[in-house]
């Protein structure tokens, strides 16, 4: 039988494991990144002081364009959505994925919990949730891999190593479709058997698993198949938006970093924001790309003012963003009853 302590051990437990892992962010960036950096908060403090009205609109309006982006990879992959529901369900789930390790698990609660009050049923909101987290990791891997291949036999401190790795990422999708062919029409050698198939509950439940995963992978393929153009499009917005607003932090305070290396340092670490350590990659980002440009001759004061402003807009802001969101979403969705979920086929 379940005590009450025990049941409530979990929750605490993650509340717990919440908190240090956001506080372990908000270190990295209050004492690791200066240091990293070869520089002092006296020094950041200046600098930032030094940034005008006209740059913090700008930045501004950056932030905005990506956060804007993204809703159009969301509407494509779940049908039905609008653009203005998809920024509400965006901004939402980032908050809380922002503030918890793992965060992705509570992000996605959030996202069934908004799209399934809209009417929207649980396959397409699998299906959507799936897609996004494979478009997500994808896009940043093979990004993270270029940028990795650009900056090789740069001064970058571990780049070497970086620049291997990125090499593999790009050539396996190359040698996996070489022997697919091969591997698809293996036959099964003379005598083999196939392994004896689970009986009763087990194989009750395997036959289940089995027709679900079929079911969500064949209405995976038709939203790619009708929606991939805007798949790919609103991600590479989204990317290419957060890449125009980590240029302008450098630019607003005066890293004085190359064009060039400056995107090759963004791609290279766009990895790292899939660190589940802090949410985020919190502060293990920022820290790693200060490094990569103070080693490729940026001035250090101004390169951590420039990750400094980057983590704000493309984090920290998005919490009470997305607190208001959520506010607004619960005030309008008490007002109605949810809509039915349309048939399924």
């Amino acid at each position: 039988m379940t005590t009450p302590l025990t049941a409530r051990l979990p929750k605490s437990a993650l509340r717990l494991l919440g908190l240090l892992s956001s506080a372990a962010g908000l270190v990295l960036l209050a004492l690791a990144l200066p240091r990293v950096a070869g520089t002092d908060w006296a020094a950041v403090r200046t600098q930032l002081g030094h940034i005008g009205g006209p740059q913090m609109a700008l930045l501004c309006a950056l932030a905005g364009a990506a956060l804007w982006s993204y809703t159009y990879v969301l509407g494509a992959a779940l049908p039905g959505l609008t653009l203005r529901q998809a920024l509400l369900v965006h901004c939402t789930g980032s908050a809380v994925s922002n503030l918890l390790p793992l965060g992705g698990g509570a992000g996605v609660a959030v996202t069934y919990a908004m799209t399934r009050r809209w009417g929207h049923p649980p396959r397409a909101v699998t299906v959507c949730v799936a897609l996004t987290g494979v478009c997500n990791v994808t896009a940043r891997l093979v990004l993270s891999a270029v940028g990795a291949l650009l900056l090789a036999g740069s001064p970058v401190p571990g780049i070497g190593w970086a620049a291997a790795a990125g090499g593999v990422v790009l050539a396996l999708p190359v040698a996996l479709a070489a022997g697919w062919p091969v591997l698809r029409h293996r036959r099964r050698a003379p005598g083999t058997r196939r392994p004896p198939a689970p009986a009763g509950p087990l194989r009750h439940a395997a036959r289940r698993a089995r027709r679900l995963a079929v079911r969500l992978r064949d209405e995976s393929r038709d939203v790619v198949r009708r929606s991939w153009v805007r798949l790919v499009c609103g991600m590479a917005a989204t990317l290419a938006a957060q890449g125009a607003l980590f240029l302008a932090c450098l630019q607003a305070a005066g890293a004085g970093s190359g064009t060039g290396e400056a995107l090759a340092v963004f791609a290279a670490s766009r990895l790292l924001t899939q660190i589940a350590v802090t949410p985020g990659g919190i502060g293990v980002t920022e820290c790693a790309a200060a490094v990569a440009l103070v080693a490729l001759g940026g001035v250090p004061a101004a390169v951590a003012s420039a990750m400094l402003l980057f983590a704000t807009f493309t984090h920290l802001l998005e919490i009470p963003l997305g607190a208001l969101t959520g506010a607004l979403w619960l005030l309008r969705a008490g007002r109605r009853r949810p809509a039915p979920a349309p048939a399924a086929p």
